[in-house]
């Protein structure tokens, strides 16, 4: 019996081509996801020995819903570089699920253009929100920590996103798509 052939195989690591940028692209939001996964366990961590500290000792970790808030976001902001990579977004296709494959190869190639396009905004609008707090010197309120780090964080996974989401769109419409047999080889 032959197995089924997957349609469109958008997403998979043999979608991003050989070249240099690409790879280097790939290589790098791989190292931000492993840094946002290790900041997530190490979260996680924090919040078990504070439940238990505060359940068994009645000592939790002071600040420990402050560190959560902003180690959440720079942690998931780390993801994001490579879900950008491989496509790996939710999207809704329920309208373009029947449309021809270079019809949907042009709409994804629009979808990562606009999605850089708001990444960088993102990145510029966060990087003058990190300024204007560092100046104002807004802290926490229990840890005293200073707000503009953990924005400052996230300016380089954000600054990623953007280029990986262009470079994405960008090679989608400028290089002729691949074949099936050749992407699932």
């Amino acid at each position: 019996m032959q197995e089924p052939v997957p349609q469109d195989p958008r997403g998979t690591p043999s979608d991003i081509s050989a070249r240099g940028l690409d790879r280097a692209l790939l290589a790098t939001a791989r190292g931000f996801a492993l840094a946002g996964g290790g900041l997530f366990i190490g979260l996680i961590g924090l919040s078990l020995v504070s439940i238990v500290g505060r359940k068994l000792a009645n000592a939790p970790i002071t600040g420990d819903v402050e560190l959560m808030q902003v180690g959440t976001a720079v942690a998931a902001s780390a993801l994001l570089p490579l879900c950008t990579t491989l496509g790996e977004h939710l999207r809704v296709d329920f309208f373009s699920d029947f449309a021809p494959a270079a019809v949907r190869r042009a709409l994804d190639a629009l979808a990562d253009l606009l999605l850089g396009l708001v990444a960088l905004l993102l990145a510029w609008r966060t990087g003058l929100q990190t300024l204007d707090i560092r100046e104002a010197a807004e802290v926490t309120p229990l840890l005293g920590l200073p707000l503009w780090l953990p924005m400052a964080a996230m300016l380089p996974s954000l600054t990623l996103v953007a280029l990986c989401a262009l470079v994405r769109g960008w090679r989608d419409l400028t290089t002729p798509a691949p074949r099936l047999t050749e992407a699932l080889s």
